[in-house]
């Protein structure tokens, strides 16, 4: 209740309260950026600034007493050891960029140091200008998005974050478009020399409902698994439009799920909606095909473990 009522007034709280997010206990910041994302109008990187953070030293100054106060700096060892959770459902695409994300977790750039005063004074210890990763033991991830903000995804993006993880083990993607590294020339094309009209992407329109090529999907997930190498548990809810490049070849290569994702136990792949009763034929046989393909998946992976790996546990939603 509290926390809610954080996220109404969050106009309120991040103006006067910006110092003191950072040093709430770790499970009420976890929950507060939940809520931001559930309730509120979604976390910008300036929130996630002040709750994953330390403040900055306070400027020196006088007290009350006329005694002058000078300024602790925050210590430059690791922070957020114990921060394994992340939850940022509702917010990528909306108020979050993924890119903007990624610089913000992994800081590239090092602040200019000050020149010695002479050329023999002993260096400060560089370590502690190396950038550090803010979350450096995060497990658990959702980038779950709504649907209204698939055309603001990149999986070129998502590749590019992965990178920096390979200790996530719990990741969320819920509603993502398809897997692809063109999403905006998948209607375009262009013409050759010799007068072909060739596709200039490597999805076109005709893909995957006439020549069933799901060939640019699996390169792109082979190269998500190479990254989150160590993943247990993936939620690809509303993501039945490209499922069947979970279980689909192209030329002799398909989602490694023995090698690379052979520690996957548990695969979310619920439609993402409920029907209503007013529900139409092709509507109810929509839903119906998402979830047999959720089960074939799951009958595909099994029988390319055949007792190597772990058990995959597919969860869908019931057979009417």
């Amino acid at each position: 209740v509290v926390l809610r009522r954080m996220v109404v007034d969050w106009d309120f709280q991040r103006e006067y309260c910006r110092y003191v997010l950072y040093d709430l206990p770790t499970h009420l910041r976890v929950a507060l950026i939940t809520y931001l994302g559930v309730w509120g109008d979604g976390v910008t990187i300036q929130d996630l600034g002040m709750v994953l953070t330390p403040p900055p030293p306070e400027e020196n100054g006088e007290g009350e007493d006329g005694e002058v106060q000078v300024a602790v700096a925050s210590p430059g060892g690791p922070v957020n050891l114990d921060f394994h959770h992340l939850d940022l459902t509702g917010s990528l695409g909306h108020s979050l960029k993924l890119r903007e994300l990624s610089s913000f977790l992994f800081p590239s750039g090092l602040e200019a140091t000050d020149l010695q005063d002479s050329w023999d004074a002993p260096e400060e210890e560089s370590a502690t200008n190396v950038p550090r990763p803010l979350l450096p033991n995060l497990t658990h991830l959702s980038l779950g998005i709504s649907p209204d903000y698939v055309h603001t995804i990149s999986w070129r993006h998502l590749l590019s974050f992965a990178s920096h993880h390979p200790k996530l083990t719990h990741l969320s993607l819920a509603f993502w478009p398809e897997p692809t590294l063109t999403p905006n020339v998948k209607l375009a094309s262009f013409v050759t020399a010799q007068g072909l009209s060739v596709q200039y992407g490597g999805t076109g329109p005709y893909s995957h409902s006439l020549d069933s090529d799901w060939a640019e999907a699996i390169v792109v997930l082979r190269r998500l698994s190479k990254s989150l190498y160590g993943l247990e548990y993936l939620d690809l809810t509303g993501c039945g439009e490209w499922i069947s490049a979970l279980w689909s070849h192209a030329d002799h290569d398909a989602v490694d799920w023995v090698g690379d994702w052979g520690k996957l136990s548990t695969l979310l792949l619920f439609p993402g909606y409920q029907l209503g009763g007013d529900a139409d034929v092709a509507e109810v046989a929509r839903y119906c095909e998402t979830v047999q393909n959720a089960e074939r998946v799951e009958r595909h992976i099994r029988a390319k473990r055949a007792g190597r790996g772990r058990f995959i546990t597919v969860e869908t939603a019931r057979r009417e």
